[in-house]
């Protein structure tokens, strides 16, 4: 199936939930997994704001550079992905656990894949209109068609590999949108994403922790902060590059 057409048969909406017509009920809404997907990304998002006053206010346990770490690492996760999450969180050495590690991490991981494919799941039944949120969904869905060729036979195990590999558009997020266009179910995908996601945090962190036995606390920040500069500079290439190619269709068509 091209990706032209997955577009097509993704992009239509239930006629078993209301029509323009008869707008939707707050009952509807909250029937509908989506909406429930939102919301478990919200509670990631209340776990990591408590973590944080904890950190920074809490009587006892006030940690001021444990609290920046923190914020570094979910800034890192979601601009880069879990590699440069995982190496924002162990660049300074004794400040997270592993065990810490793995579990902000995947709060992140989870918020953020919650977050951005129960919107697209509502983007793609046409209950959500929202037009920067449009384009950036159809980015995602073009890159995510393009893998679709590679990793559509393998299913389920495909999927959770895709997430595995923490490199430029693979990850979760991707890997979630790729899941829907080859038909898995929302809760399948869903569980299969994270899954993926929380194994790749756990080899990583644990790939770290044998790294920082070897290297001082200088040597351990300047690799993991090299290293975290390097993704997201990859990525910002990678994404001036989308931009400017944009941008020449754009003029070529107008130029027709």
């Amino acid at each position: 199936m091209k990706a032209e057409e997955l577009h097509v048969v993704y992009h239509t909406p239930d006629p078993d939930i209301w029509t323009e017509n008869s707008p939707p009920k707050w009952q509807q809404w909250l029937q509908m997994p989506e909406i429930w997907i939102i919301f478990l990304s919200g509670c990631c998002v209340l776990f990591l704001l408590s973590w944080y006053a904890l950190l920074f206010f809490g009587h006892g346990v006030r940690d001021p550079e444990k609290s920046n770490i923190l914020l570094t690492t979910v800034a890192a996760h979601i601009l880069g992905g879990v590699l440069p999450g995982v190496s924002a969180c162990s660049s300074a050495k004794g400040l997270f656990s592993p065990w810490e590690n793995i579990l902000l991490n995947s709060t992140v991981s989870c918020g953020v894949v919650c977050l951005v494919y129960g919107l697209f799941c509502l983007s793609c039944r046409k209950l959500l209109r929202v037009p920067w949120l449009e384009n950036t969904f159809r980015e995602l869905q073009n890159s995510a068609a393009g893998q679709h060729k590679t990793w559509s036979r393998l299913g389920i195990p495909g999927i959770f590999v895709f997430v595995w590999i923490p490199l430029f558009m693979t990850g979760p997020v991707v890997g979630s949108i790729l899941g829907r266009l080859i038909g898995l179910g929302m809760f399948v995908n869903l569980v299969t994403v994270l899954a993926g996601s929380v194994t790749s945090i756990i080899t990583w962190v644990f790939f770290w922790n044998r790294v920082a036995k070897h290297l001082n606390d200088i040597w351990l920040q300047a690799f993991s902060l090299t290293l975290v500069g390097l993704v997201l500079l990859f990525i910002a290439v990678n994404r001036a590059k989308a931009f400017l190619q944009a941008a020449r269709k754009n003029r070529s068509h107008a130029d027709h």
